[in-house]
């Protein structure tokens, strides 16, 4: 496990994400706006952790290809099994293809 990830989905804009994401429900998705990745969606699924899926998709010939990544802080205390169980099933739910760890990439 790295926590961090790619996926393929239908998806071509972070806006459109964001309301699959709300219609999924569960976990509460804010849009925020960062200078080095551009647009992106994150939310804090449990106490010291922060799941970030930025906004440079490229074209996949199956859809969008988006990278993610999940941040822990000393306060949590959700074992990262758990944290990265919880975060597959909502991107089948998606539903995210081809998902795929991937290096850091902040």
């Amino acid at each position: 496990m790295t926590g961090a990830y790619s996926f393929i989905c239908q998806y071509n804009t972070t806006g459109s994400l964001l309301q699959r994401l709300a219609e999924i429900g569960g976990w509460d998705w804010e849009m925020g706006d960062c200078h080095w990745y551009g647009d992106y969606l994150a939310c804090r699924p449990f106490k010291g952790v922060r799941i970030r899926i930025v906004d440079f998709p490229d074209r996949a010939e199956e859809g969008y290809r988006y990278e993610s990544d999940i941040r822990i802080s000393p306060e949590c205390h959700t074992p990262m099994t758990e944290i990265d169980e919880a975060y597959r099933k909502v991107l089948a739910q998606i539903p995210a293809q081809d998902v795929k760890e991937i290096d850091w990439f902040d």
